[in-house]
């Protein structure tokens, strides 16, 4: 029966609608409650159709609900799209397990309202979704039976993001996959920045240090810790803005994400010109940028520290 109607053309149902709401305007009065819900019944599952058939008949030609929520959202890459649309696009209430589909099973990068991230720029509404890139994700599917195999561990939330980024290490991994090893999706950004500013781990995002990366999604970039104790207390707010100034690129050596290879992975760091054990302060005018090795060969006495 869906199938047939489906099928039916958008005009067909747009005079149906009509039908629908002139008849139950009509006999309104005259119902008992049970029968005026079952009228509007009848009325939802026209809306449904006409929706889809609006849809079908711009091109988004699918008959699987999943498949044309894909199409819609890869028609509108980095745009926010509410949950009203897609419910709308495939003719389902069931639209957010279809978008988990679609994450899991097909690799797509689809943030959400539901694990807010302002760090790295999630501040969608909850009901609201974005594709963040148009291209799935080949590797999304093995990050996910490992994210799975994380979350049954025992420890807390912080303890269970480290152990699933040291498997992805030098691996794009998104927000919604880190909601998920978290438990919760209100803490797991709150326990990310806490790995990186109190616990000393490279892990970067878009706003520090990696500007090829997306909306949501973070990369560790040494398994090991790689800040000291003393640098760990950096501000998040203060870390962004010398990234910015310095655009994303080692002041020595002028080293940036664009020069990487496998045979020299380096990686941007924060450097205070002042020595914080010398009293420097964590400000954006005692900060530099400088590249892992740049940063080594300045506290070795072999490179002579730039200014800001």
């Amino acid at each position: 029966m869906p199938g047939k109607r489906n099928s039916r053309s958008v005009e067909w149902l747009e005079a149906e609608l009509d039908r629908q709401l002139r008849q139950f305007h009509a006999e309104r009065e005259g119902l008992s409650l049970r029968e005026k819900v079952l009228r509007l019944v009848d009325l939802n599952r026209t809306v449904k159709d006409l929706g889809v058939g609006v849809v079908r008949s711009a091109g988004l030609d699918s008959r699987s609900a999943r498949e044309r929520i894909r199409l819609y959202l890869v028609a509108h890459v980095g745009v926010r799209v509410d949950g009203a649309e897609l419910e709308v696009v495939s003719g389902i209430s069931e639209y957010a397990r279809r978008v988990r589909e679609l994450r899991v099973e097909q690799g797509y990068q689809i943030a959400s309202g539901a694990s807010p991230d302002p760090d790295v720029g999630i501040t969608l509404r909850p009901s609201e979704y974005m594709l963040v890139v148009a291209d799935p994700d080949s590797d999304a599917a093995r990050r996910w039976h490992v994210a799975n195999r994380i979350r049954r561990m025992e420890g807390g939330a912080r303890d269970r993001l480290l152990a699933f980024l040291q498997e992805n290490v030098g691996r794009i991994v998104t927000s919604e996959e880190l909601a998920y090893v978290a438990r919760d999706a209100r803490e797991f950004g709150r326990r990310t920045r806490e790995l990186r500013t109190e616990h000393g781990y490279a892990i970067a995002t878009r706003f520090t240090g990696r500007p090829d990366l997306g909306m949501g999604q973070y990369v560790l970039e040494s398994v090991e810790r790689v800040a000291e104790p003393h640098d760990r207390h950096i501000p998040e707010e203060i870390q962004k803005e010398v990234y910015r100034r310095d655009t994303n690129t080692c002041r020595s050596c002028g080293w940036d994400r664009s020069q990487w290879t496998r045979t020299d992975p380096r990686f941007l760091e924060l450097h205070h010109v002042q020595h914080h054990a010398d009293r420097g302060p964590n400000t954006v005018e005692n900060l530099v940028v400088l590249c892992s090795r740049c940063h080594d060969e300045v506290h070795a006495g072999t490179r002579e520290a730039p200014t800001p």
